[in-house]
């Protein structure tokens, strides 16, 4: 579930902690670095469930439809379109899912309110209305009317997006726009064919190799802190470096551990990496200043032989 680029995010936003605090010391924010990203999974999986709550929700206000003392013909007969979905079925039966969040201890459970409050919200929302103005229908349907609720429904319900917000420090509003991403990406994966469990994204793509990456990153940038400002100051010699964002120069110290330790790596792939999260995280001027610097920083370690990249390509 997690790519690399949205590792290297939380590598940095875990240094800049590290950098900015007085007292810290790395295993504490290394150990606070995984903790985010298995809460992450955490999110994704939370939301993956919203389906079985809202159908449970359905179920309750057609009992009460039906206990009214006048019950119309809609109210003892309801289209069970929603309720039946398909691919909320599939979710709400799915062994690995219903496994994890077991395991994981992830629930709506203290959330019945907000839960109902989204299904009202949904009740209202033209995603809904226009999917419940029939009674037929497919799984293509089924799924689009479910990938809608995440892509037009969930981000305009403010509520509901502050509320998890407010559940932990670990679920900002970035982390939510990405873990949507990949709960979007779970949802087109599933057809009425297929093993549904196959769907659910693991934490990591290659555990072992990408947790290797997350420690390797943020210790060696600590470990060569030192020797990284050296260089981009002897790079950067005609401005105040005072005046150069902070975030800058992480960024810079960075992509040079990567060019040094990370031999497997390609060194496009690096520049590409640091530039883009720049316009993230820093000025409108970074990408060019940043992109100039470290060009040169690249010349300097192909020069003096520190630049060791393996496999052909690697350090174009």
């Amino acid at each position: 579930m997690l790519s690399r680029r949205f590792l290297r995010i939380k590598i940095f936003q875990a240094l800049y902690a590290y950098f900015q605090s007085d007292g810290k010391n790395s295993t504490t924010v290394e150990k606070e670095l995984f903790l985010s990203l298995e809460r992450m999974f955490d999110l994704y999986l939370f939301f993956l469930i919203i389906g079985k709550e809202l159908v449970h929700h359905s179920k309750l206000k057609m009992e009460d439809a039906k206990q009214k003392r006048l019950p119309t013909e809609e109210d003892l007969n309801p289209n069970t379109k929603f309720i039946d979905n398909q691919v909320f079925n599939l979710l709400t039966n799915n062994p690995k899912l219903n496994e994890l969040i077991t395991k994981r201890k992830v629930t709506w459970d203290a959330d019945q309110e907000l839960a109902t409050k989204l299904f009202n919200f949904l009740r209202k929302h033209e995603v809904y209305t226009n999917y419940m103005s029939t009674r037929e229908t497919t799984f293509e349907e089924d799924q689009k009317f479910v990938i809608d609720i995440y892509k037009k429904v969930i981000p305009e319900f403010d509520l509901l997006l502050s509320e998890i917000n407010d559940k932990s420090i670990y679920w900002g509003y970035d982390e939510m726009d990405f873990v949507l991403s990949m709960v979007l990406k779970t949802l087109k994966k599933l057809n009425a064919k297929s093993n549904a469990s196959a769907a659910i994204m693991p934490l990591y793509r290659d555990e072992k190799e990408d947790i290797l990456f997350v420690k390797e990153l943020f210790q060696k940038t600590i470990a060569a802190d030192k020797e990284n400002a050296v260089m981009i100051a002897e790079k950067t010699k005609n401005w105040d470096v005072d005046r150069i964002a902070m975030v800058d120069i992480l960024l810079m110290k960075m992509a040079l551990t990567e060019f040094i330790f990370f031999k497997s790596v390609p060194v496009k792939v690096t520049l590409n990496e640091y530039i883009d999260l720049s316009k993230w995280y820093s000025t409108p001027k970074s990408k060019a200043f940043i992109n100039g610097v470290l060009d040169k920083l690249v010349e300097e370690l192909k020069g003096n032989g520190k630049l060791k990249k393996t496999g052909r390509g690697l350090l174009e």
